[in-house]
């Protein structure tokens, strides 16, 4: 599969959540969403998915960009009016993969996906440091959920 942009797989989560009648892809849950995106990823395919960085910050991963596009949107769910493009260059492959993280991760709640990236040893628990947005490394990611699940 090709790499894409990760605000193209950002829109197309908001995408997917305006399908359901309780939309909660908050900003906060979409950067979980990325990074979850990318670790699988990483680990099936052992290429990310998208070359943006992931960070660590307080409340845990963070692709920059992403956050920045929708940070007006502050804590409320992130709709479709919200998305500056339709998403592009998502392939049948890569968005059934797409789907899948969204069956699998997308129904748990924002305050829940925070809990797990914050465990003890995973990526972002490794490199985070409070006042810094230390870049979380690719191969550490990857690595990570080769053997862990949500």
């Amino acid at each position: 599969m090709d790499k894409v942009n990760a605000i193209d797989i950002a829109n197309y989560f908001v995408v997917l959540a305006s399908h359901i009648d309780e939309n909660d892809l908050t900003n906060l849950k979409l950067q979980k969403l990325l990074y979850f995106a990318q670790g699988k990823y990483i680990a099936q395919y052992k290429n990310p998915i998208f070359d943006e960085e992931i960070e660590a910050w307080a409340l845990g991963p963070v692709v920059k960009n992403v956050y920045s596009a929708f940070k007006s949107c502050g804590n409320f769910p992130i709709t479709v009016f919200d998305v500056p493009a339709e998403p592009q260059n998502i392939s049948q492959q890569l968005g059934d993969f797409l789907n899948k993280i969204w069956e699998d991760v997308g129904k748990f709640s924002a305050s829940f996906l925070v809990k797990q990236t914050h465990k003890p040893n995973t990526p972002w628990n490794k490199f985070y440091q409070e006042g810094e947005n230390n870049i979380i490394p690719k191969a550490e990611i990857g690595s990570y959920f080769k053997s862990n699940d949500i």
